[in-house]
């Protein structure tokens, strides 16, 4: 396999010098077009004047541009929209380089121009505190052993992961159970049993089908709801022209194509149906062998996703634009029509499933080590089959007025079958450097076989319908009105059969003469519930600078009989921008109540009995926080702080055993979550985006009625640091290498089903360093031909995981020796690999 590979990397380190070639004659030119208060401009007509053949193209829906250009020579590119004066930019190229320049465009005058209508002042609003931390485009160049968009969250601060091969993450003391996911308003749910990161496989959510995300640790307004710590807000595309991307790699394949139908009768006007479709395959077995644990690792994970529109015509429409120059009269309308029709479907299958053959694992110290042994007969088998379906129809009968309908399916089955046996033999190694038997076992303190067996199957099925809508009340949205109504069914049917025995004295009887079960679980659950949801968010712009957003969610869950009412207020101050409109500063509170219905594992006890007598885990936030825009060395950067307090309320203590939490719905706590959090981003090197993110924490919960005070939460992590880094060759800026690095203190642990010590020791550090060379090969813009169709761009890379060779630990079995003391043996995570991945760009 190594042999392979060495072979591969050298094939591709001569095609990246065989591509300098092709590429030497090109330079590209690329950045972002804004108006005066530097919000970014779509569709802007982009022309490169007085060049033969005509090179011409189109800012995307953010505002941005990438022109490939015959090097050598200096151009005039002409910026146009019917809603600005036109901007000019001058520029020489030289060859292979890439010229970062954004581009400012100034409204028409008032004397010369009529516009009626403005820029979708229906849309969602600026939420002080959701903030968009990574651009989409940078999501696939960053080297992640896991290729979704949450995985990307755990670089942001307040953030915290304890598994590579987990897309799931923790924030400011929450748990993986406090995170809300949205997909263009759909809410996403996770799959039930899963136990440890290699069984999960993908996230949710497809990279290249997304457009864009936004992010918030706390304090969001009330259109989102109803978890304690965090919610990410993806967006997927609506197509406008043809587009496809391939990816090829040693653990990931992926396929993306997406496109709009024409339209005949008016070629200048979009066409009715669009379609985007993505599908997935990872498979981590190659990055499994290489975990302590030897076996035969055989992980399938499969995904598959569509996103279709269809736009009727529509007789009256009303205009984005409708703009009067002299004799001339342009009509822009609105990227969204008065009625559209939109179709989600997407399917997730995973299947995991392992033989072990053997372990050896050396712990302890310096001054005294372990070793153990292990031997296995048996396989397990993790099966999880998810689908969700939804139909949305969004209606504008006015300019100022939106709604949107949307119907939801989710159904997931999952299965447990396992039944492995481990005869385990542990020892105590030398540990003398000058002994001839150095770090050779000397002493056998304990025997043993562990069994473990498992029949368990789950079903759970979610439906729900809901109304959202905005209005706003002027051209200058002074108020702006956020209202929806929701209704969900849920449906639970769980069957466990489940028990491990744990035998180190040669008889599973003990001294009572009772079977000697470690852990028993069996029950059959049927769970049948319904919420009914409501918000109301008003946005109040005070003034120019200052504006207040107030809501309020309401929820009824018939299967606790409980209402629950959340108030969530923000203040936002934007500070005055300077002369050059290069500075800006906001400054931000927020306060809300966040409370959360128990869905199942909240109830679930470990014996498989549940607990229906349980209160809505609330979280009361004070927030304050400050975003600052400034430019150093002539280079723009975005420095983010947040201070927060979070108090606790109705609490359910819980364990984690790798990503698995386990609840105690018998015991209730009260608890708190405090700290700051800061993201610095900006260009440190001249031309590519990097970021530093750091947090201090500290979280306690006091159980009630145990006289003991407060304790540390599992998810205790006092300080994490997070880094990406990217810098590129000055003479050639398509090679370039990318590194990440996350730090994480360690978080808390304890001996399993012993709730008095669940958080009494400390998980080591977490970090992990990543890196990537990659290589940008430019196919279009060399002829009028190419810009048409065809492959637009090869990006190469090769990957490095986990590059200092960190043996980060993400959980522990327990074993016990002849004298019954019991021992903490690390489960460890993948050691250093290196992976190669190609991406194709069509269109």
């Amino acid at each position: 396999m190594m042999k392979l590979l060495s072979n591969f990397c050298a094939l591709l380190v001569v095609g990246f010098l065989a591509t300098e070639f092709l590429t030497a004659q090109t330079a590209i030119v690329k950045g972002k077009v804004i108006n005066q208060t530097n919000e970014s401009i779509p569709d802007v007509n982009i022309k490169v004047l007085e060049h033969q053949p005509v090179i011409q193209s189109k800012s995307d829906s953010e505002g941005n541009y990438r022109l490939s250009l015959p090097a050598g020579k200096t151009y005039r590119i002409q910026f146009s929209h019917v809603a600005y004066e036109p901007s000019i930019l001058e520029i020489s190229v030289l060859d292979g380089r890439t010229y970062d320049k954004p581009v400012k465009m100034l409204d028409l005058k008032a004397e010369d121009v009529n516009i009626y209508g403005e820029k979708d002042p229906t849309s969602i609003g600026n939420d002080a505190m959701l903030v968009s931390p990574i651009k989409m485009d940078k999501v696939m160049e960053m080297p992640t052993l896991v290729p979704s968009v949450e995985a990307f969250t755990k670089y942001q601060p307040g953030v915290a992961t304890t598994s590579e091969f987990s897309s799931q993450y923790v924030v400011r003391g929450g748990n993986y159970d406090e995170n809300l996911v949205y997909v263009n308003g759909i809410q996403i749910y996770r799959p039930f049993l899963t136990r440890s990161g290699q069984q999960e496989g993908l996230g949710f959510s497809n990279a290249s089908m997304a457009q864009g995300l936004r992010f918030s640790t706390g304090g969001f307004g009330a259109q989102y709801g109803d978890k304690m710590s965090s919610v990410l807000d993806i967006t997927y595309r609506k197509p406008s022209e043809f587009r496809a991307t391939a990816e090829l790699g040693i653990i990931s394949t992926n396929l993306h194509a997406e496109g709009i139908t024409k339209n005949k009768k008016q070629p200048q006007k979009p066409g009715k149906f669009t379609w985007l479709m993505g599908a997935r395959r990872f498979s981590m077995g190659y990055f499994l062998n290489s975990l302590e644990t030897s076996g035969e690792y055989t992980p399938s994970f499969l995904d598959y996703q569509a996103m279709f529109t269809y736009t009727p015509k529509n007789v009256s429409r009303e205009p984005k634009y409708k703009v009067s120059n002299g004799d001339t009269t342009d009509i822009i309308y609105y990227p969204n029509e008065r009625l559209v029709f939109t179709s989600f479907f997407a399917v997730t299958r995973n299947r995991y499933l392992f033989e072990p053959f053997g372990r050896e694992t050396t712990f302890g110290t310096i001054q005294q080590a372990f070793r153990l042994r292990v031997a296995f007969e048996g396989r397990e088998l993790s099966s999880y089959t998810t689908g969700l379906g939804a139909l949305m129809a969004e209606y504008r009968p006015t300019t100022r007025l939106y709604f949107n309908t949307i119907l939801t399916g989710f159904q997931t089955q999952e299965t447990e079958r396992f039944d492995v046996e481990g005869g385990y033999l542990l020892g105590e190694v030398n540990t003398n450097f000058g002994s001839s038997e150095f770090n050779e076992s000397e002493f056998d303190l304990g025997i043993g076989t562990q069994f473990r067996h498992a029949r368990n199957y789950l079903q759970a099925q979610v439906g729900s319908a809901e109304v959202n809508g905005r209005w706003v009340s002027d051209n200058k949205v002074r108020h702006r009105l956020l209202f929806g109504i929701k209704g969900q069914t849920q449906l639970i049917e769980d069957d466990l059969k489940e028990y491990t025995a744990l035998d180190s004295a040669g008889y599973l009887v003990d001294s009572t003469g009772q079977f000697g079960i470690l852990e028993y679980i069996r029950g059959q659950v049927n769970l049948s519930s319904t919420l009914f949801k409501s918000y109301i968010q008003h946005e109040w712009a005070l003034t120019p600078t200052l504006s207040l957003n107030s809501g309020f969610r309401a929820v009824y869950y018939d299967l606790i009989d409980n209402w629950m009412f959340s108030p969530r207020v923000q203040l936002l101050y934007k500070a005055k921008e300077d002369i050059d409109g290069e500075t800006k500063m906001r400054l931000r509170l927020a306060s809300g109540l966040y409370q959360q219905p128990p869905f199942y594992r909240e109830f679930r006890r470990f014996d498989g009995t549940v607990n229906l007598n349980i209160k809505p885990q609330s979280s009361l936030h004070f927030i304050g926080g400050m975003e600052y825009r400034f430019f150093a060395w002539g280079r723009p950067f975005h420095l983010i702080t947040e201070a927060y307090y979070k108090r606790l309320y109705n609490l359910i203590p819980y364990e984690v055993q790798n990503v698995r939490i386990r609840y105690y719905p018998d015991k209730v706590a009260n608890g708190y979550a405090a700290g700051i959090d800061a993201r610095l981003n900006g260009e440190f090197i001249k031309g590519v985006d990097s970021w530093i993110s750091l947090g201090l924490l500290k979280t306690e919960e006091d159980i009630l009625g145990d006289d003991i005070g407060y304790v540390p939460r599992p998810t205790d992590q006092r300080f994490t640091f997070a880094m990406y880094f990217q810098d590129e060759l000055p003479i050639n800026p398509t090679y370039k290498v990318h590194v990440s690095y996350v730090y994480g203190s360690g978080m808390r642990f304890g001996p399993p089903r012993n709730f008095d010590f669940r958080t009494y020791y400390d998980f080591p550090a977490y970090h992990r360093a990543d890196i990537g060379f990659s290589k940008l090969i430019t196919l279009q813009g060399k002829s009028e031909r190419q810009n048409k169709k065809g492959i637009e761009s090869i990006w190469l890379t090769v990957e490095i995981y986990n590059l200092l060779q960190r043996e980060n630990t993400v959980s522990y079995v327990w074993i016990k020796d002849l004298q019954n003391r019991s021992y903490a043996v690390p489960n460890h995570l993948s050691a250093r690999l290196l992976n190669v991945r190609a991406i194709f760009k069509l269109r």
